[in-house]
């Protein structure tokens, strides 16, 4: 099966994609989405609280933010927070900080995990344009 976005569901919800659901787990391991809710907290929730439900910045979850992700590659969101987050300092947080992030994001928006973490390279691979 070939993946070519994140679909619909995805509140970030429920990994779906051009007619189907994205195989059996999401592109990260659940060990790299508990670190990222450490590293979220440390770098993130100032702004878009613990609970991802947003504060100063956006909520990460619901039905705004699924809008806005929904049905585009995970490698979009990745570079998104790279080039434009923490708003105080875009660009600062490195590849060991972002990739636990996006994985703790898309846990918290019902994406189960799977075996392998998320990288740069996989979550372009993984959800090429």
């Amino acid at each position: 099966m070939r993946v070519t976005t994140i679909g619909a569901s995805l509140a970030l919800g429920t990994l779906m994609f051009a007619g189907g659901a994205l195989a059996d787990a999401g592109p990260f391991s659940q060990k790299q989405a508990e670190d990222g809710k450490t590293k979220f907290n440390n770098h993130c929730a100032q702004c878009h609280r613990p609970n991802l439900a947003g504060g100063t910045g956006p909520a990460l979850t619901g039905d705004e933010f699924k809008k806005k992700w929904a049905g585009k590659p995970v490698a979009e969101l990745r570079t998104f927070i790279h080039e434009k987050m923490p708003q105080t300092a875009p660009g600062s947080l490195g590849d060991d900080q972002i990739d636990p992030i996006v994985a703790f994001v898309l846990s918290k928006n019902g994406v189960q995990p799977g075996d392998k973490d998320l990288t740069k390279d996989s979550a372009s691979a993984q959800f090429p344009k």
